[in-house]
């Protein structure tokens, strides 16, 4: 691997794996205590009782100080590490040390304070129509702060701001969670730059901690290990995912310019950057970590300068995954950049997704937000995106088949027959197509309904369940109001509907009005009776409907009338409405499916498209696995017949790609303008597979030929052989499809 010296890379990649325990994809952080002396802290398991207990004899604080509490007791104890191997410490504490007291708040707040929610809630997502969970998954904090002040200098606004006025007993408490935190990250600090300091070769680490501990970072290097640390203890001690390293290329340049001014080679820089996104990789979050490039700034001028090339180009070398990069595209983005881009994707690099700048503008201006905040808005997570100081929620992942199921079966689930709460007429009252679309459409809209309910139930109380006084500090909103960010103290609050299957109801639904309705070739009564059956005895006519061409993601009126619809109805029915009372926001969806594609899948009855029970479902605005047989082009065609400005979240295209249509000049040119095509059509984010049936069969057979072959499953990236034999049938036969 380009820059990392190899006996470097070994440590680092072992740091933050245990080789002795089974490998786990969906979890692959798991501290490796070999490399950690015990004479610098206790036990990620010692750590863990030791919180527990604390919390439960400290229940007469307030719960910010008792969370702060909990933090600071692990700082101060874990088990630290330096090496000369990397530039960057190591922070023992077992994975998420305080995840059981927050769990142990959960059950408080769903169990004993909202109980009739948590029925409804575990009801919904027992039968796969909703999962619904408090989301703590998707914060940004703002980086421009955590860089301008550093840790001290958030602290200090923090208490004087404390300070300037008379405080409620519930303010002070939120600025006194804040004080804990960050005295306890300060003393984390000094921790390591004493261990630094006795580590021989580590010397340059342990100058730049003394400088971050008590100053805002000077350096490229310091602005890298700064943000790691912030990362680490957010992410990985805290208890919430930091899911964006910013805006990277703005936000380093500063610190790029400066060395390269004060005499620090390219070549430094280059190989500190990959050691700072080695950490990354090496500690192998199956969800992967995010960071974008990219932008306007307000005269119109692109955000792309040297250093996003210098990223991109030290990122291509290393042949790494994680982070994924999302590219934020302008009208002055450069073509070259893109170009690159699109290069390294076609070599394999499929962790880029492209989004556009335009369509998140207009869609968040449409929700009241500045031309300003629009267009400095950060893209995170997969490919959603937000206002600076947002603390939006995605609640829930919503199964879009399953009113059809409810409609079919006088208001039952289709796979359990347990009873929806809504009736529905017998399939006999279905005499035309439009009755049962509507019926669909009413059941459809009472989930919504039962969904923004149950979520706005619990919402509350999140503040409860996980107090957020790391990333507090960091919103100037959060501070000027002494609230914590998740409990209304952002200026943005927003709720989310994640809408899925999008193309498996259109399909679905077209099918029937095809079949039944215009061909008359079958009852209703007698299609659903093969759906009930999961098409046992009905082979043939399954395959006829799996075959049929008339498919969202082809450019066909039928199917992509149906998904527009849907998708109208969908979004008026929740854009806009109140949410929890005390975050004081409002609701909005998008179409992103994360693993439900499998997950919910299991529970969803046989569809009309031909689709058996438990099967996989689609993927967040695209195709049917299979079913995208007219091209890239009429895929793209109908993805952006959806109007993604209508609601300000993800509509995410994932795009297959043959690597015979790509190669040469050409094929990358054709890439290009593919890409162009889906942004001038309004399209929000689009990502690429670059892969051939023949290559994926033969890496199903022989795995171990193929090690490093990577696979963009939904928002993220997996190498092939870490995902299971269905997830790889399925992109199978979207490869062959492609043929």
């Amino acid at each position: 691997m380009e820059y990392i010296k190899r006996r470097d890379l070994e440590y680092i990649l072992n740091k933050y794996h245990d080789t002795e325990k089974p490998f786990n994809p969906l979890n692959r952080f798991v501290r490796n205590d070999n490399i950690f002396s015990p004479d610098t802290g206790i036990s990620g398991d010692e750590i863990k009782k030791e919180v527990l207990r604390q919390a439960e004899e400290n229940t007469s604080d307030p719960l910010p100080i008792r969370k702060a509490r909990a933090l600071e007791y692990v700082l101060k104890n874990t088990r630290v590490s330096c090496d000369s191997r990397d530039i960057f410490p190591a922070v023992n504490a077992i994975d998420r040390p305080l995840g059981e007291l927050i769990s142990a708040q959960k059950r408080d707040v769903f169990l004993n304070t909202v109980p009739e929610v948590e029925k409804k809630r575990a009801s919904l997502e027992r039968l796969g129509a909703v999962t619904v969970w408090p989301d703590f998954d998707h914060s940004v904090p703002n980086w421009e702060r955590v860089f301008s002040l550093g840790f001290e200098g958030l602290l200090r606004e923090s208490e004087a701001k404390r300070h300037s006025r008379t405080l409620t007993e519930e303010e002070d408490s939120f600025f006194e969670g804040i004080k804990i935190t960050y005295e306890a990250i300060l003393n984390l600090i000094d921790r390591l730059a004493l261990l630094a300091d006795r580590t021989d070769g580590s010397a340059r680490m342990a100058l730049a901690l003394k400088s971050i501990r008590h100053a805002p970072p000077k350096s490229f290097y310091e602005a890298l290990l700064t943000s790691y640390l912030y990362f680490i203890i957010s992410e990985h001690i805290e208890g919430l995912q930091v899911r964006s390293l910013g805006n990277f290329d703005k936000l380093f340049y500063p610190y790029y310019k400066s060395d390269l001014g004060h005499g620090v080679s390219e070549e430094q820089i280059r190989e500190d950057l990959a050691y700072y996104l080695l950490q990354f990789a090496a500690i192998g979050n199956y969800w992967n970590q995010p960071v974008y490039l990219g932008g306007e700034y307000k005269d119109g001028k692109s955000v792309i300068n040297e250093l996003s090339y210098l990223f991109l180009d030290v990122y291509d070398k290393m042949s790494i995954y994680s982070p994924k990069i999302q590219i934020k595209v302008s009208k002055s983005t450069p073509r070259e950049l893109i170009l690159s881009a699109l290069d390294m994707i076609r070599r394999g690099h499929s962790s880029i997704v492209f989004v556009s700048d335009r369509t998140v503008r207009e869609a968040l201006m449409r929700i009241g937000c500045t031309e300003d905040e629009a267009r400095e808005a950060d893209i995170k997570g997969c490919y959603e995106y937000s206002p600076k100081e947002s603390f939006g929620t995605g609640m829930n992942y919503f199964n879009l088949l399953k009113p059809l199921e409810y409609a079919l079966h006088g208001g039952c689930d289709g796979v359990t027959g347990e009873f929806s709460g809504e009736s529905s007429p017998p399939l006999e009252y279905y005499t035309d197509f439009d009755l049962l679309y509507n019926e669909y459409k009413r059941q459809l809209g009472r989930l919504i309904d039962v969904t923004v309910e149950v979520v706005n139930g619990f919402e509350n109380y999140l503040v409860r369940i996980n107090q957020q006084s790391m990333l507090s500090a960091t919103f100037e909103s959060s501070i000027a109001k002494a609230r914590d960010a998740i409990h209304g103290g952002s200026r943005s609050n927003g709720s989310l509907i994640l809408y899925g299957f999008l193309a498996d109801i259109s399909d679905s639904l077209a099918m029937i009005k095809k079949y039944v309705y215009e061909r008359r070739e079958l009852t209703l009564t007698e299609l659903v009776g093969m759906l009930d059956k999961n098409f046992e005895g009905s082979e043939l006519f399954r395959k006829r409907l799996l075959s049929d061409r008339d498919k969202y993601g082809n450019n066909r009126p039928l199917p992509d009338e149906i998904a527009v619809d849907i998708a109208e109805f969908a979004t008026a029915r929740v854009v806009g409405r109140s949410n929890a009372s005390e975050r004081s926001g409002r609701w909005n969806c998008g179409f992103h499916v994360a693993r439900m594609s499998y997950t919910q899948g299991k529970k969803t009855a046989a569809s009309a498209n031909g689709r058996r029970l438990g099967e996989e479902l689609s993927k967040n605005i695209s195709a049917s696995m299979g079913q995208n047989r007219e091209g890239a082009t009429a895929a793209i065609l109908s993805a952006t017949k959806i109007d993604a400005t209508s609601f300000a979240s993800d509509a995410c295209l994932d795009l297959g790609l043959l690597p015979s249509a790509v190669k040469g000049e050409d094929g990358l040119l054709a890439m290009y303008g593919l890409l162009a095509t889906f942004i001038k059509r309004g399209g929000h984010a689009m990502h690429i597979n670059v892969f051939d049936a023949e290559t994926l069969r033969d890496a199903q057979a022989y795995p171990e030929k193929y090690q490093d072959l990577q696979i963009r499953v939904c928002g993220w990236n997996v190498l092939w052989n870490n995902i299971n034999k269905e997830e790889q049938d399925g992109f199978i036969r979207q490869a062959e499809a492609l043929l």
